[in-house]
């Protein structure tokens, strides 16, 4: 996690340290005013106001913890908050370290369990008020996020913590395999409410469906330079669809280093909120396997095809599950990863 802690005084600077020197597995970054700078070993001085540091936290971090009153918290996010799919955890706690609050994101973005893990390192009580949890039900958000599973409706998402909190039970389909013990508000005989695990969003086995999509599929892309954005979202999109594949199960972007300033793949890959790698032909030379053979593009690029080496470079597993298809100049393959439907 990339962690950004906000603190207001002396005792808050000490609680930075510890927290820090806690949780190495973390990058954390800690900000106090100038006062304050010298009250802790790795604080930093905070260089603007409150607003504008929480707004480029916000954007960039995975979390926020503010060490002073909750008051200043909730008025520091209050103007960047928008969603709980993509808000950052935030937490709060007292300078004394003797509460630990949960504020956003609890489940998507895992405040609430490090909540829990803060409360266990400064000695303080956590205060977590999400019902599933002081209920001590499965909560399908965070077991989503935690399993790399994209949420499809977050409004079936509620249905479903609605009816698990009435003691109703909840259907489930996966089309991958299913490892430890399912849950007890989970019955695979339901058929009203369920979850549907697939890479194919439109997959409706319950009255009412919450589709789960793992994010597993590595998108390979070749293009001509310069072209259009539009071109290529419009291709990655098809050609996902022409294969029952959510877009939302996308991982990465890849293709040749020679289109690392390619600004439509770029783009396309913030559209989807997924990186853009790039690799030499000598890499892309390197993976074992069968691909389409374009004596052009061999000849420009230095390889036989960009989209399905690409498409196979970005994948754990090396499986090219859509070879090389072209829609309006723009070839896209698909490779997958392995998935497990894990239970813990």
């Amino acid at each position: 996690m990339n962690i950004d802690i906000y603190a207001f005084s002396n005792n808050g600077a000490k609680l930075c340290d510890k927290i820090i020197e806690s949780l190495p597995e973390h990058n954390i970054e800690a900000f106090v005013p100038a006062r304050y700078v010298n009250g802790g070993k790795h604080v930093k001085l905070r260089q603007e106001d409150l607003y504008k540091s929480t707004e480029k936290s916000f954007k960039s971090k995975d979390c926020i913890i503010f060490i002073g009153a909750v008051g200043i918290a909730v008025r520091s996010i209050s103007p960047f908050i928008k969603s709980k799919k993509i808000d950052p955890a935030v937490i709060c706690m007292d300078e004394k370290g003797l509460n630990v609050i949960s504020l956003l994101s609890g489940h998507i973005g895992g405040a609430n369990k490090l909540t829990t893990k803060l409360a266990a390192i400064v000695g303080g009580n956590p205060i977590i008020t999400t019902a599933t949890d002081i209920n001590d039900k499965f909560a399908v958000d965070e077991w989503a996020s935690k399993h790399n599973l994209h949420i499809a409706s977050l409004k079936a998402a509620r249905d479903i913590a609605a009816d698990i909190l009435e003691n109703q039970k909840i259907g489930l389909q996966s089309d991958f395999y299913i490892n430890g013990k399912l849950p007890e508000e989970i019955d695979i005989n339901e058929e009203r409410i369920g979850i549907c695990i697939s890479l194919d969003d439109k997959k409706k086995p319950f009255d009412n469906t919450l589709n789960l999509i793992p994010k597993i599929v590595s998108v390979g892309v070749g293009c001509k330079k310069g072209t259009a954005f539009k071109d290529i979202y419009y291709a990655i999109k098809t050609v996902l669809a022409g294969s029952n594949i959510s877009h939302f199960a996308i991982k990465s972007l890849n293709s040749i280093d020679l289109k690392t300033e390619e600004e439509g793949i770029i783009k396309s890959a913030d559209i989807f909120k997924v990186p853009f790698r790039t690799y030499t032909n000598e890499e892309l030379n390197h993976i074992e396997g069968e691909y389409s053979n374009s004596n052009f593009v061999r000849k420009v690029a230095g390889v036989d095809t960009v989209c399905e080496r690409a498409a196979v470079m970005g994948s754990a597993s090396k499986k090219l599950i859509i070879k090389k298809t072209v829609i309006n100049s723009v070839t896209v393959a698909a490779a997958i990863d392995d998935y497990t439907v894990e239970f813990d």
